[in-house]
C-alpha cells in the first residue's frame, strides 16, 4: 500500500495548465492528475499524443517510465487537444 501512496504523489518539476473547453485555466502537477484528466475530462478521445500519454502517466506511475518525459507527452496531447492554457 505504501508504493500506491507514494505513487500518486509524483510531482512533475512544473506543473502543467490546460484548460477544458471555455472553462478558467487547470492545473495538472503530476501523471496521476493527467491520467484523470485524460480518463474523465478530455475532450477528445483520439490522437497520438493522447494515447502516448494515456499510457505514459500508466507506466510512469509504476515507475517504469522517467517523469519529464511523461509531462512532455502530456503537454502534446495538451496542444494536440487544443487545451494547453
Amino acid at each position: 500500500m505504501r508504493d500506491v501512496a507514494e505513487a500518486s504523489e509524483v510531482l512533475w518539476s512544473s506543473p502543467v495548465r490546460v484548460r477544458v473547453g471555455y472553462g478558467f485555466p487547470e492545473t495538472i502537477r503530476g501523471p496521476r492528475e493527467a491520467l484523470e484528466y485524460l480518463n474523465w475530462r478530455w475532450p477528445v478521445r483520439e490522437g497520438t499524443y493522447y494515447i502516448r500519454a494515456l499510457k505514459e502517466c500508466a507506466a510512469c506511475l509504476q515507475r517504469n517510465i522517467p517523469l519529464e518525459k511523461v509531462r512532455e507527452t502530456f503537454v502534446l496531447a495538451s496542444i494536440e487537444a487544443k487545451m494547453l492554457s
